[in-house]
């Protein structure tokens, strides 16, 4: 064999011991159709997991949906079955324990129901669970914005037994629905300066500050981060008097089927406020504008008018200062303890007015962050009566200690004064001693 038959020979061998054979190829084809079959059963076992999983996460949305409870978007609240309404439910347990050292005026310390002619003068003692309430709020994302309701109750309705049961009624404090600057619904008047309002034990508080809650529509706009206007139409009521006594509303029948007395007035009562706030505090001005018609067809009507500056501040490290002043003619009920005083209707229907004014101003310390002391004084007075035994001016003054040992848990101790002077110089006063325990949820 020649030299290049021996190459060829060798070079081929060469390349038949680095290729492969047939069967061998025959061999890869076949494990590389498993793996390929492999992957398809891995791409289709992973499409069975994410569908399983999408509608895992459909179920557990679904279950959410028609639970009983599920958490809302904030705490202590819950979101309704099927909707995307969260509700929040709260409000208090609180007991009062009263004890008069010369006479009773009830579960609230009305200072004006002290009586000047045959007093008393007798000690007294009371318990009551009535100023423990119930509070329901509601959330609702709109395209408006959100919607939110507020409705509200206590124990302070008509009613009650003291002999076995002291069933007290449930009444209504507010009820409103809001959304933006827009609030409907029976709520505080927008005259009132709730931001503030002195805190004591007593639930009726200090003489000489506006109080009411009452129907209205209103509408807040915020100016600024720090200044707001408000305006309001509110819902109407002449409590002044007639010639024989007092009066609130007509006595005659206007539908013998229900029973429905008419009202004296013929307007709502209008209301303006503006707020300011800042890092030091804040102040707040407002009033209100009334019309009072006389109940008499030949009589005449007049317009009642009150003005309200008011305000808050921290005069020093953890102290606290509230103070209210209120003047008006006519203003009478929204004072609280001017009902029956804003205007008299004289024998011949015509409406005099009634000018008056209130001031309250309280000072406190927070002596820890547990213990809080305060001192409030308030008086109301009547510039013009008609009667002898008309209310002429009533003071109150309340010191206060209030103690919570723990977040939801506050014990009050207080000792209130007051006193009622009438027209014709007659006068009384009372010291109460109150000690409350009050539960929040």
């Amino acid at each position: 064999m020649g030299f290049r038959t021996g190459a060829a020979v060798a070079v081929l061998t060469a390349i038949g011991l680095g290729l492969p054979s047939a069967a061998a190829v025959a061999d890869d084809t076949e494990e590389i159709r498993d793996l390929r079959q492999q992957m398809n059963e891995m791409r289709q076992r992973l499409h069975e997991l994410e569908t399983e999983q999408a509608e895992t996460k459909q179920e557990v949305e679904e279950t959410r949906d028609n639970a009983v409870l599920s958490k809302g978007s904030e705490p202590g609240r819950f979101r309704l079955p099927g909707t995307d309404t969260e509700v929040e439910i709260g409000g208090y347990i609180k007991a009062d324990f009263i004890f008069d050292t010369n006479e009773s005026v009830g579960d609230l310390f009305v200072t004006e129901l002290l009586t000047t002619g045959a007093a008393d003068d007798e000690q007294r003692f009371r318990a009551h669970a009535r100023q423990s309430r119930l509070r329901f709020k509601t959330f609702t994302p709109t395209d408006l914005g959100e919607v939110t309701t507020h409705l509200e109750g206590d124990f302070f309705g008509n009613g009650g037994n003291e002999v076995f049961s002291n069933s007290h009624s449930f009444r209504l404090r507010h009820a409103t629905a809001t959304v933006g600057g827009l609030r409907i619904g029976q709520y505080w008047t927008n005259f009132m300066p709730i931001e503030s309002y002195p805190a004591t034990v007593d639930f009726q508080g200090p003489a000489g500050i506006p109080f009411i809650r009452q129907a209205q529509l209103r509408y807040t706009h915020d100016l600024s981060e720090r200044w707001t206007l408000s305006g309001s139409v509110e819902n109407s009521e002449f409590s002044g008097r007639d010639a024989i006594g007092a009066f609130s509303e007509s006595t005659e029948r206007k539908n013998d089927d229900f029973g429905i007395n008419a009202g004296l007035d013929q307007a709502p009562d209008i209301t303006a406020a503006t707020t300011y706030s800042d890092d030091w505090g804040l102040v707040k001005l407002s009033g209100v504008g009334r019309y009072l018609g006389s109940p008499n067809d030949q009589g005449d009507d007049a317009f009642g008018w009150g003005v309200n500056l008011s305000g808050n501040t921290e005069p020093w490290t953890d102290g606290i200062l509230r103070g209210s002043l209120t003047y008006g003619d006519g203003v009478g009920r929204y004072i609280l303890n001017g009902s029956g005083q804003d205007g008299f209707v004289d024998a011949n229907g015509d409406v005099q007015t009634i000018e008056a004014y209130g001031a309250t101003l309280q000072v406190g310390h927070n002596l820890t962050n547990d213990v809080q002391v305060l001192l409030a004084y308030g008086r109301y007075e009547a510039m013009d009566t008609f009667r002898p035994g008309d209310l002429d001016n009533t003071n109150s003054v309340h010191a206060t200690l209030f103690w919570n040992p723990i977040d939801f848990v506050t014990f009050g101790t207080e000792v209130i004064w007051g006193n009622r002077e009438d027209a014709n110089g007659d006068s009384d006063d009372n010291v109460r001693l109150q000690q409350s325990v009050q539960v929040s949820f």
